[in-house]
């Protein structure tokens, strides 16, 4: 079994930034958005405050050729205290449904803002978010979306974390020692957050605040390795190898 040491640390949010949910914007009722998991609500607003930052207003998104691409890990959890899991069969909503659906906290997003572009709930494990930002970046080399807001979040699950302790994914000194002899584990947190995507010439053209330029991406999976969680050094060198002839790069000039 896991010890006490490997699921007593971990970030979390305040109950004031999950439930600061701001509801009437969106059109949503107060009883819709009680039955909501709070990573739908954290995704809807914060993929709106990323638009709000690129110049965008709601009224500006109504009908835009613009992509949403969501990264969750491990569905959304045992979060919400509502619906059929607290309440019993009487007690649930409609709301239920929807509020708790993995493909429903993308579709929301582009339902609320009324977004016209491809729209994906993607769970890769710990690489969700990556995967979501290659797939909206080849989303808009193909000309599918003018541009795409890549959003990803994680609501700490009780079953999940010791289920990730026992075995033994989690650090017991609650930090991460990526890349490093010592790595002993990870330390399971919460958080959200998205970025607006354009094509380069786009976003140029049209005078936005450029924060980053997203020169390659690729995508692998590890294949046969030592278990179903455990990495492949080969897989992962090819895989860095294919992203730096993506990107017209050698790895001697990344930072």
């Amino acid at each position: 079994g896991a010890s006490l040491s490997q699921i007593r640390y971990g970030g979390v949010l305040s109950d004031d930034e999950i439930s600061s949910f701001r509801a009437p914007l969106f059109g949503i009722s107060d009883a819709e958005a009680k039955h909501m998991h709070p990573a739908q609500r954290l995704l809807l607003d914060v993929s709106y405050e990323a638009f709000e930052d690129a110049g965008y207003c709601k009224d500006m998104l109504r009908g835009q050729m613009a992509g949403v691409f969501v990264g969750v890990s491990g569905g959304l959890g045992d979060s919400v205290p509502s619906g059929l899991s607290a309440l019993g069969a009487d007690s649930a909503s409609v709301f239920d449904a929807t509020g708790n659906t993995m493909s429903v906290a993308s579709g929301r997003i582009s339902y609320s803002l009324g977004l016209n572009g491809p729209c994906a709930t993607i769970d890769t494990a710990c690489s969700s978010s990556l995967v979501a930002l290659h797939q909206a970046r080849r989303s808009l080399q193909h000309g599918e979306c003018e541009s795409a807001v890549v959003v990803s979040a994680n609501i700490l699950s009780s079953s999940l974390s010791v289920a990730c302790a026992v075995a033994g994914m989690t650090s017991p000194d609650g930090k991460c020692h990526t890349f490093d002899e010592s790595a002993n584990g990870y330390c399971r947190s919460e958080g959200c957050g998205a970025v607006i995507l354009k094509r380069m010439r786009d976003a140029v053209k049209d005078g936005d605040r450029i924060y980053a330029i997203l020169k390659g991406s690729a995508v692998m999976q590890d294949g046969k390795s030592a278990s179903l969680t455990a990495p492949n050094g080969q897989a992962q060198e090819l895989l860095l190898r294919r992203t730096l002839a993506d990107a017209g790069i050698a790895a001697v000039d990344v930072q």
